[in-house]
């Protein structure tokens, strides 16, 4: 039977490499909130003729911004 060994971090510059990451993706997901936001503001700012141009209800409103739906 063969072991298998796998090298290991030293440890030195493991801990701020994982904080860095931590901030990129809190950044990302706040930027991703953001753009969330603004296509449910855009979508709801349509009248409903406006919807219905894009196939849209007034209730499909929140699916169609999860979505990135209307983005016109």
């Amino acid at each position: 039977m063969n072991t298998l060994t796998l090298p290991l971090p030293s440890g030195r510059g493991t801990r701020r490499l994982g904080i860095l990451r931590y901030l990129n993706d809190f950044a990302d997901g706040v930027r991703e909130g953001f753009e969330l936001a603004a296509r449910y503001d855009a979508l709801a700012s349509k009248s409903d003729s406006e919807l219905a141009r894009l196939g849209l209800r007034r209730s499909d409103v929140p699916q169609a911004a999860l979505a990135g739906r209307g983005r016109h």
